[in-house]
């Protein structure tokens, strides 16, 4: 890959089923938007982690169209879990343990990885022989004894996402993936998954399982390969969380960062003076139907309030700089996932400018300072 492309527009949702990847480079043949992809994005392996229900699977999407939509051979990777990607941009459940295309005309796929085909995998790749690695693997007492040991099937997962970065290459021998984008579990779990190389390596020294793990940990904490987003709501339970986690897998784990990601932000619906005219206009009115939207307008300002209280205590409080996108008002699809790319590569221009964009649609500001 040569240089930062622009974001292309890609093909409308419902367009042809999707495809294993080929051998040859994929490149997106729409016209171009004249985004870039910021440097905190460009990374071999991205990993987006955060409390469940704030929107992390859709912000891992997001991230991985902006890089597909610069050119970049890019894989979302899902965790043992209900598919995600397929719903979004194919209207289906259809994403399994192989790629799968998510769009004709983006290099974008993603993969669901499983324990049992990974443990396969493994063992096809040490063992060399099929025939021995059924002899070793799957026989019912190995099965047995694999289930009872601690994190081994997040060993798996890890494991084949390590490898998805490091060794897999295409047909033709080059790497088959430039973006990995990593859509990690929930906050708990997410640490628990990141820490695993280390955990294992406190237990086993050497051999080949020790070597495969010291070469895990070398990536996490990559700065040229690695970067961690945490996404959140700005709201009290998530910023909590996502503080929390920023913390564990940053402080401790030692994950190179990148975004503290505040989604659902809500736009900015009045001024002082308008507030004040509602807040009278609601006092005086005798027309029902009027006051209860009056009163419905009341509630989402205070509902914005809030999440301002929370957004400022984020951007006091997390070692990320805190990237705002707004509120999607609506489903979750094709389009709602180009817009969010586009407002994501938009948010160094926010920074570099000093703070949020004047028109309220991504703002960025840096980490809080450290104390002396």
């Amino acid at each position: 890959m040569t240089g930062r492309e622009p974001i292309a527009n890609a093909a409308p949702a419902g367009g042809p089923s999707a495809v294993v990847p080929d051998a040859g480079p994929a490149r997106a043949a729409a016209p171009r938007s004249g985004h870039q992809l910021p440097d905190v994005l460009d990374r071999r392996f991205v990993v987006v982690s955060g409390k469940g229900g704030v929107g992390k699977s859709t912000l891992a999407a997001a991230i991985g169209w902006a890089a597909a939509s610069c050119g970049r051979r890019t894989c979302i990777v899902q965790l043992n879990t209900r598919d995600a990607m397929g719903p979004i941009f194919l209207g289906r459940d259809a994403v399994g343990y192989e790629p799968v295309r998510l769009d004709p005309r983006l290099p974008l796929w993603s993969v669901d990885l499983r324990p049992e085909p990974a443990l396969r995998e493994y063992g096809l790749m040490k063992l060399r022989f099929a025939a021995l690695h059924k002899l070793v693997f799957e026989n019912e007492v190995m099965r047995r004894l694999l289930r009872m040991v601690p994190g081994m099937t997040e060993t798996l997962l890890l494991g084949k996402a390590w490898f998805m970065e490091a060794a897999e290459q295409d047909a033709s021998g080059r790497r088959r993936w430039d973006v990995l984008v990593v859509d990690a579990p929930s906050t708990g779990h997410g640490i628990s998954l990141l820490r695993l190389p280390e955990t294992l390596l406190k237990v086993i020294s050497v051999g080949p399982m020790a070597d495969d793990a010291r070469q895990m940990q070398a990536l996490l904490v990559d700065p040229t390969r690695t970067a961690l987003h945490i996404a959140t709501l700005p709201a009290e339970l998530p910023v909590n969380e996502a503080l929390d986690l920023a913390g564990e897998a940053i402080g401790s784990i030692g994950l190179p960062s990148g975004w503290m990601i505040a989604n659902q932000v809500l736009p900015g619906l009045a001024d002082g003076a308008d507030c004040e005219a509602l807040v009278a206009a609601v006092a005086t009115s005798d027309d029902a139907l009027l006051r209860h939207s009056l009163d419905n307008a009341q509630a989402m300002l205070r509902w914005r309030e809030q999440q301002q209280t929370q957004l400022r205590r984020l951007r006091q409080a997390s070692p990320l700089p805190v990237v705002e996108v707004p509120h999607q008002l609506g489903p979750i699809h094709v389009a709602a996932v180009r817009a969010l790319a586009e407002q994501l590569c938009e948010a160094p221009s926010a920074q570099l400018a000093g703070g949020a964009l004047a028109r309220g649609v991504v703002g960025v500001s840096a980490p809080a300072a450290s104390s002396p």
